[in-house]
């Protein structure tokens, strides 16, 4: 199989990101509630939960809000 010379050589990589939809970025508002969510994460006071996991803590949390 014959190639051009001036081709550039095939990124499986690349190629798939020029392939990926493109996203609107976040408002200033979503920006700050990330960065907030993320300083709580990295403060541990944020409860992180597998995904397995969430059914349960989000029926233990309903339970703590009605009760």
């Amino acid at each position: 199989m014959a190639t051009r010379p001036d081709a550039l050589p095939s990124d499986p990589i690349l190629a798939a990101i020029g392939r990926a939809p493109r996203v609107q970025r976040l408002t200033p508002e979503q920006r700050a509630e990330l960065e907030q969510d993320l300083a709580d994460i990295a403060a541990g006071r944020a409860r992180l939960v597998a995904h397995e996991d969430l059914p349960q803590a989000l029926e233990e949390l309903s339970r703590k809000h009605d009760g």
